[in-house]
């Protein structure tokens, strides 16, 4: 994504750890010279003559002043404000209840799956068309948060394995085409800059294994480590306002995965593990069919931007105001040694803003450890009723290493618009300040992953996007 600059000529530049590359150019001026020319000039005789007497002369008229046109002075550097002021406006809603609408006895899973998606874009819409209006104070940057699961569809409604890759393609598109119509809706131009995290899509792709499960025997059950292994892609796409646009006129987008699965994903009872071929996963009940889900998910953070795709999570469009996200369980082992892989995924790893989407996961700064960086946390939990909250951290103690804050504040949230089913949008402001410094991240080594059957990219356009 393009990266924008707020110029405050008032305000010195902020010292930023952003990965980028810096392009220094030198320009050579040529020192100008001048030369004084001056003419001297005399006459003389053989013979002697007295000097003629004085002759009045008058004086050479004095060169005309021609005044030195004014030059201004050239314009001052955009320099970013050591402050940013942002918005965030944090959207209550109940993600892990049953959908209202179940799917018919004769639907189509891919038209049952597009019907209950459509629903969940003209929630959103609705929602920011009555609260980013009410704006009450100066931003730089607002936030639109929705919580872990907020697009998906009941796991009851699938029958069969084919129904699964069935609305897993389904829910890839459509929720690529909602976030997309849902950022087009509002411009910058009428609304200032916007960023979305809309929420996390859940889909299942399956694992390609040689050879494959064995077949249930005829009128028997199907032992748990022959059942049909999958993968989880859990993600929230990222998308803003005010990036520079794709050669397609698309916007650019970034894809956030969740890294650890909970048996609790998927609505299921019980949480059983096995190991399969070396890797650990859970059983899991889907309707009325078995199968067994990957604990933890190998799909990386990418982004698509200047028409092209890349490897990891662009979390500053903005510039100054760099961000991470832990979706649910990611939140228990964020930092921890073996996420070192995840945060090498982020291109500005000292962020500011820690957003949390969650089902049943709670904010806790006085006992988690964050990185010395870290000002703010932005809660939104779709467990039971929802809940929304954001903590301000106290300062740390050290500029390096991961530690505890004790002594945080909760930053006041005000309800700007009820809608239903029992979704609360809530206003909240905050200034961050400049970006802190931390220990370099250690390099972990590759793993083999088991690939998986193919679905439509979550964030490349296509031609119905």
């Amino acid at each position: 994504m393009t990266h924008e600059s707020e110029a405050d000529p008032d305000q010195p530049r902020a010292q930023g750890t952003r990965r980028r590359s810096l392009l220094k150019a030198g320009l050579a001026l040529p020192l100008g010279t001048s030369a004084l020319l001056a003419a001297c000039g005399g006459g003389g005789s053989s013979s002697f003559s007295p000097a003629p007497a004085p002759v009045a002369v008058a004086p050479p008229p004095s060169p005309a002043v021609v005044p030195t046109p004014p030059v201004d002075p050239p314009p001052p550097r955009p320099v970013e404000k050591a402050v940013k002021n942002v918005r965030v406006l944090n959207l209550q809603t109940p993600s892990t209840a049953p959908l209202p609408d179940q799917r018919l006895k004769d639907e189509a899973i891919e038209t049952y799956t597009r019907r209950a998606l459509q629903a969940k874009f003209d929630l959103l819409s609705d929602a920011l068309a009555q609260g980013l209006p009410k704006k009450s104070a100066p931003t730089d940057l607002c936030f639109f948060v929705v919580p872990e699961f907020f697009w998906n569809v009941n796991w009851d409604a699938v029958r069969n394995e084919e129904e699964i890759k069935a609305f897993s393609t389904t829910c890839v598109i459509e929720v690529q085409k909602h976030v997309r119509t849902l950022i087009a809706l509002f411009p910058q131009e009428q609304y200032g800059k916007l960023a979305l995290l809309p929420g996390t899509a859940q889909v299942l792709m399956k694992q390609l294994v040689e050879p494959p499960a064995a077949p249930a025997p005829q009128g028997g059950p199907v032992k748990d480590e022959n059942l049909p292994p999958y993968e989880a892609l859990n993600y929230v796409l990222v998308i803003d306002n005010f990036s520079k646009a794709n050669p397609d006129g698309s916007r650019p987008i970034a894809m956030w995965p969740k890294r650890n699965v909970s048996w609790i994903d998927f609505d299921t009872d019980g949480g059983t593990q096995l190991l399969k071929d070396g890797r650990a996963y859970w059983k899991v009940r889907l309707g009325h069919l078995d199968i067994l889900v990957l604990m933890e998910s190998t799909t990386t953070a990418a982004y698509y931007a200047d028409g092209k795709q890349y490897t990891g999570f662009d979390n500053d469009p903005l510039g100054g105001v760099p961000f991470g996200v832990d979706v649910c369980l990611d939140y228990m082992a964020s930092y921890t040694e073996k996420q070192y892989l995840r945060m090498s995924q982020i291109e500005d790893t000292n962020y500011i803003i820690d957003f949390l989407l969650a089902a049943g996961m709670t904010a806790d700064p006085e006992t988690h450890k964050y990185l010395p960086s870290v000002q703010y946390i932005v809660r939104n939990d779709g467990y039971y009723e929802g809940a929304c909250e954001i903590f301000q951290l106290s300062a740390p103690t050290t500029s390096e290493g991961i530690a505890k804050r004790p002594g945080n504040a909760l930053v006041a949230q005000t309800a700007v618009a009820n809608l239903p089913p029992n979704t609360i949008l809530f206003d909240a402001y905050f200034d961050v300040h400049p970006l802190g410094q931390y220990p370099e991240i250690p390099a972990v080594p590759d793993i083999p992953d088991l690939p998986t059957e193919p679905l439509p990219s979550p964030f490349v356009p296509t031609a119905s996007a």
